[in-house]
């Protein structure tokens, strides 16, 4: 990893950090003043708990398949296994590290077994980001201004403020790609970046309407996840506010975060349900489910997959220096 790398990641960090214990202050201080929480108890409660764990595992397994395909376009030749395995000790990470550091795992670990590069990898984790949000945001303006029309939804100023931002962005993109062209070092720069956004040039035609369809599939199962959680919780939920749920927590974790999107993926759950017509007391109980599922199965799998399947902590620091020679 090169220095100016670990220079923006450092600066990066304490953003994401604040802005995550801003975040959870503000949670934790509203849901102390909310009735006491219900948690699953009763048996039909702890099954549909179970469901939820399962319908999480059958999502992780689609993105899995997803990453697989992406790596496999690139011509990477990464086997099943690794894909699955990686995806696992990629969430394990971003759990409980800091700056998305599984997604650096998956990076390192994926390079050499798929003998590719680690630029080639990394295109491959861009390309999901960018479906994810194509797909999460689609579904979020359809859903809060067509289907639920009505709904509540986050202040449209804020909303305003980032397709500004992101449109900004891209705009400046745009010229600083035309002026880069003009030098030679920017050309070399062109040069390295070129394998990082070539995985996510290539979604198009059949090919990029397939894996549109994957990602779909994704956040379709991840709302059963979250249909499941409600049901646990006796929290009256339909699929379509499922659906919701899940793309206005895609809009939240846009914003930068400390480890596990903490603060702001709880943030969005509580705004959510508030908004589909949950209690405080539901709201809590349905956060406190959620992040269970969301977090302890798959943080606990990914961390048997290091441990089992490559060799923990340690394989992890001789895999990162292999594919930093690459």
């Amino acid at each position: 990893m090169s220095e100016r790398a670990r220079g923006s990641g450092s600066a990066a960090r304490p953003i994401g950090l604040a802005i995550s214990t801003v975040s959870l202050a503000a949670v934790v201080w509203w849901g102390l003043r909310q009735p006491a929480p219900a948690l699953p108890s009763a048996a039909e409660e702890i099954w549909a708990l179970v469901g939820a764990v399962a319908a999480y595992a059958v999502a992780t397994a689609i993105r899995s398949e997803r990453w697989l395909a992406l790596l496999r376009h690139s011509s990477a030749r990464p086997t099943r296994a690794d894909a699955y395995a990686l995806t696992l000790v990629g969430y394990m990470g971003n759990n409980v590290l800091p700056l998305r550091a599984g997604d650096a795992m998956r990076v390192y670990l994926m390079a050499p077994r798929s003998r590719t590069t680690i630029r080639n990898v990394i295109g491959s984790l861009i390309a999901e980001r960018v479906l994810d949000i194509l797909v999460l945001f689609a579904l979020f303006f359809l859903l809060a201004y067509g289907v639920l029309r009505g709904i509540d939804t986050p202040n449209d100023t804020a909303l305003g403020a980032v397709a500004v931002i992101v449109l900004g962005g891209a705009v400046l993109a745009l010229v600083a790609l035309r002026i880069a062209r003009r030098t030679e070092q920017g050309q070399r720069a062109i040069d390295f970046v070129r394998p990082m956004v070539t995985a996510t040039r290539e979604l198009r035609g059949s090919y990029g309407a397939a894996m549109i369809a994957v990602t779909l599939a994704i956040w379709v199962a991840e709302a059963g996840t979250y249909l499941l959680v409600g049901d646990s919780v006796a929290l009256d939920l339909t699929a379509v506010q499922a659906l919701y749920l899940i793309a206005l927590a895609g809009v939240f974790l846009m914003i930068p975060s400390g480890p596990g999107y903490v603060g702001t993926l709880d943030a969005a759950v509580l705004f959510g349900v508030h908004a589909v017509g949950g209690t405080g007391s539901e709201a809590v109980s349905y956060l406190l489910t959620l992040r269970f599922v969301l977090v302890v199965p798959i943080t606990l799998a990914g961390l048997a997959a290091l441990i089992l399947r490559y060799g923990g902590p340690s394989a992890w620091r001789s895999a990162e220096a292999e594919v930093v020679r690459l």
